[in-house]
């Protein structure tokens, strides 16, 4: 199972990042608690979402979660 990066926004769908996946849900933890990785999540908002974001939350979810979260289906 893989696990991705998905962000949450204040206004707005929530994204998963694109080409960033994770074997375990701990590896995806590690990553986006690591505060030198903070630059490339930023660009990832910036790109998707622009400047005037906020930004709700950052989560790991799986592949099958990503959909439910994304289609709206499901409250973070």
């Amino acid at each position: 199972m893989k696990w991705l990066i998905l962000i949450a926004l204040t206004q707005g769908n929530p994204f998963t990042v694109p080409n960033k996946t994770f074997d375990t849900e701990d590896d995806c933890v590690q990553y986006v608690s690591d505060l030198s990785n903070a630059d490339e999540l930023a660009i990832e908002v910036i790109a998707h979402a622009g400047f005037n974001v906020t930004v709700a939350g950052v989560y790991c979810v799986t592949t099958q979660e990503r959909k439910r979260y994304e289609s709206g289906g499901k409250e973070i």
